[in-house]
């Protein structure tokens, strides 16, 4: 098969957004979804635009957010362009990262929400240069008071006569069923992309349409005048108790799960130690910050099999008051490793958990500032 997307397994960047800026979410897992069922031949004409209009289709596009806080997020600009002859969502992406946006399900269906079981976007890609590179991200749904998280489901645009194509979730379990008058909300993101991996310009999207449709297969009717409700806390992450941090960037590759029982959930290979994490990056004054969800904070553990401390463990120095986000400072870190000798000794990193299941979404370095 012809497909170009990189072999690699897609992070779980979306938990990191749910975790920054809608702390205490529950979490569910799922099976993998099938394509959801199509509308019916009448369908379109519950649209509260004409009968195949987008839902875009008077200019308006407050009911979705971007989100931007995150370490690992992209900056885009949102706007309503001709595509085709009919409006669509234009995602301009202008640097690399991760692009999240949020689509507020409760206030485009109302009271409707409660019968939503899927949803289709219609995505195309557009890369400077006129080449054709592929994407892909997933989708999650927040469903009710408790915002319950669902699995994400995957989609892509991999192959250049599949452009545009279709990006869809089901809502399998009753547990994810959106209530009324809650907080529903679906979180979309664009995470690999083979054009800036290649050192290019990121990709930008298209949203051509959103529909929904309820367990017949029928199409939701959509108020096209929406705005985005946003729940307390929304877009604002849990620096409670942190240090600021400067210059914050995500090292590649730390997301990962343990099952507990002093279990590692990320490894990070060093270039010293034959990987690709510069770890002179933790100078004087570094902070090594790690987004997780567990009952316990994991620890950091520095490991060397090149003439430094074999095996260390690093508590963190701060902690949250939600308990997402640990902090682990340079002094803490030189301390328990015995050198100041990090570049020259430290071969691996992991994020281990204290006993109890551990997930961790992303793994940072920065420059400390003071305490919050």
């Amino acid at each position: 098969m012809a497909y170009v997307l990189h072999r690699r397994a897609i992070p779980v960047i979306a938990a990191v957004l749910l975790i920054v800026i809608l702390a205490g979410c529950s979490q569910r897992g799922a099976q993998d979804s099938e394509t959801p069922p199509p509308a019916s031949a009448s369908s379109s004409a519950l649209r509260t635009t004409a009968a195949g209009e987008p839902l875009f289709s008077n200019g308006n596009f407050k009911f979705i957010q971007s989100y931007e806080s995150s370490p690992d997020a992209c900056k885009v600009k949102l706007s309503v362009e001709n595509r085709g002859g009919k409006n669509a969502l234009f995602a301009d992406v202008s640097a690399g990262g991760t692009l999240y946006l949020a689509i507020d399900s409760s206030s485009l269906l109302g009271a409707e929400v409660a019968k939503l079981r899927a949803m289709e976007i219609d995505v195309e890609t557009t890369s400077g240069g006129g080449e054709f590179y592929a994407v892909s991200g997933t989708i999650t749904a927040l469903s009710g008071a408790e915002r319950v998280q669902s699995a994400p489901d995957p989609w892509s645009v991999y192959l250049a006569n599949k452009n545009p194509n279709i990006a869809h979730i089901n809502l399998d379990y009753e547990t994810e069923y959106m209530v009324p008058d809650a907080y529903n909300m679906f979180i979309f993101t664009k995470e690999v992309d083979n054009a800036a991996e290649a050192g290019l310009a990121p990709t930008n999207l298209y949203i051509l349409d959103i529909r929904f449709f309820d367990e017949a297969g029928n199409q939701l009717a959509a108020d096209v005048n929406a705005g985005f409700n946003a729940p307390e806390g929304f877009g604002k992450p849990d620096r409670s108790n942190l240090l600021e941090v400067a210059d914050e960037t995500v090292i590649g590759g730390s997301s990962g799960s343990s099952a507990g029982g002093w279990g590692q959930a990320v490894t990070i290979t060093t270039t010293h130690g034959g990987g690709a994490f510069d770890a002179s990056v933790i100078a004087s004054g570094a902070v090594v910050t790690v987004y997780y969800a567990s009952e316990l904070a994991p620890e950091l553990i520095l490991q060397s099999w090149s003439g430094g401390e074999g095996w260390v463990k690093v508590a963190p120095a701060y902690v949250n008051d939600s308990g997402t986000i640990a902090q682990y400072t340079y002094d803490d870190i030189i301390t328990a490793f015995n050198s100041d000798d990090i570049a020259g000794l430290l071969d691996q990193i992991y994020i281990g958990d204290c006993g109890a299941k551990l997930d961790v979404f992303s793994v940072s370095t920065g420059e400390g500032g003071s305490a919050q």
